[in-house]
This record gives C-alpha cells, sequence and structure tokens, in this order.
C-alpha cells in the first residue's frame, strides 16, 4: 500500500504541473488503483509483445501495465513533461523504455496502446493526429484503452474507433474508460 508521504508528495507534484501546464497534465490527481485496474483488465495479456503508453505521468498506470505484462514484452511510456520524466526514470524495469516525445511520434506497431492524455485539452488538430496515428501503428487485432472525464472525446475516437466504454466512479474525478478497434483505415475520415 501507499504511504501517506509519497501520495501528498505525488499530489504536489500534479498540482505543480497542473498549474503550469493544463493542457499537457489535464488532473489535478494521478489516476486511482481502480481506474488503472479497469484500463489493463480490458486487454487479453497471453500474446501481447508491445504496448505503449500515452501520457505516463509519474507511472501509476505504467507499473499496472508491467505487472500485468508477459515477461518478453515491451513497454515504451511516451511522456513531455520533464518533472514526471525524472519519476517514470526511477522504475527499475528491463521491459520499460522511456520516451521523451510527444505521442504524435509514434513509430512503432503496438499491440495494446493506452491514453491517459487528455484529449478535450489538446487543440484539435494534435488531438486528431495523435488519435490517427494511434490507430495506424496498432497491430491488426490490437487495442486502444483511454480515459476521459466527460464523453467530449466520443466524437473525435469515433472518427478512427469503434469503441464501447466503462464507467469507473472510483477515480477523482469519475472517469469513463474506452476500449477501442480501429477501424478499416479506407473508412475513416480523412484527418
Amino acid at each position: 500500500m501507499y504511504r501517506i508521504d509519497v501520495l501528498l508528495k505525488s499530489q504536489r507534484n500534479y498540482i505543480r504541473q497542473f498549474i503550469r501546464s493544463p493542457r499537457t497534465i489535464g488532473t489535478l490527481v494521478p489516476s486511482s488503483p481502480w481506474l488503472c485496474r479497469a484500463m489493463v483488465s480490458s486487454v487479453s495479456w497471453g500474446n501481447i509483445t508491445r504496448v505503449a503508453e500515452l501520457g505516463a505521468g509519474e507511472g501509476v498506470l505504467t507499473r499496472k501495465i508491467l505487472t500485468m505484462m508477459p515477461n518478453d514484452a515491451k513497454l515504451d511510456a511516451y511522456e513531455i513533461d520533464p518533472s514526471f520524466l525524472k519519476t517514470l526514470s526511477r522504475i527499475n524495469d528491463s521491459r520499460l523504455q522511456i520516451i521523451p516525445h510527444s505521442a504524435e511520434l509514434l513509430e512503432q506497431r503496438y499491440d495494446i496502446i493506452f491514453s491517459c492524455l487528455p484529449l478535450l485539452s489538446l487543440p484539435p488538430r494534435i488531438r486528431l493526429k495523435i488519435l490517427k496515428k494511434a490507430s495506424i501503428q496498432l497491430t491488426p487485432n490490437g487495442s486502444f484503452i483511454q480515459f476521459q472525464y466527460t464523453h467530449g472525446s466520443e466524437k473525435s475516437l469515433s472518427r478512427f474507433f469503434s469503441w464501447e466504454k466503462v464507467f469507473e466512479v472510483r477515480n477523482f474525478p469519475p472517469a469513463w474508460v474506452y476500449s477501442c478497434k480501429a477501424m478499416q483505415q479506407e473508412t475513416c475520415l480523412p484527418g
């Protein structure tokens, strides 16, 4: 279980980063264990070899993903905030590669892409570019798992994915978890 001093330090860091850059952070608190569990539970982990996490933050979901991944799988954690990168670098797992670049630069093919990005806080052009790139970089049966606090990103998600959602109330604020499958590229709207 988390120690209270670690939780308070993490909380202060999120608040500080949110005040500094609300468009890229999008929240005042890290994801709850229940939200992380809701995100990873929608995945069949048996044949997963390559995973991406967009907006890894301090690594709350990163750690949960690593506990679920097969031993021979690889996780690329994308994060652009220098403070969060420093915290992520303390995770000692050879399967983890920290990528200090925007999610716009996805270049690998992934079986699963988890996203903690605040889609509605991003400029529309960047939001659509990231979603399109994610849909292209998924392997044929891959999944894109995104959480959001509102329904506002559904129109953007629907341009590139078919999806189902579940509501996780045990998070602050409560959040929707979207499990998405890429549509055939020829049916995607230009973006």
